[in-house]
């Protein structure tokens, strides 16, 4: 056994995977609204240097 290691049963093995997902799901949600509000940051400076 490796020192600092700890045994994790199946049953709370299970529960952590679920809340992994749903953790996951969010980051990568947020991760999607962060890029697309950056793209429209980008496009609002590019139109409003070209115009001025």
């Amino acid at each position: 056994m490796v020192p600092g290691s700890r045994y994790v049963c199946s049953s709370h093995a299970r529960e952590e995977d679920n809340t992994n997902d749903r953790e996951e799901r969010i980051l990568a949600v947020l991760g999607i609204i962060g890029t697309i509000l950056n793209l429209l940051v980008v496009i609002f400076v590019y139109i409003y240097t070209s115009v001025t």
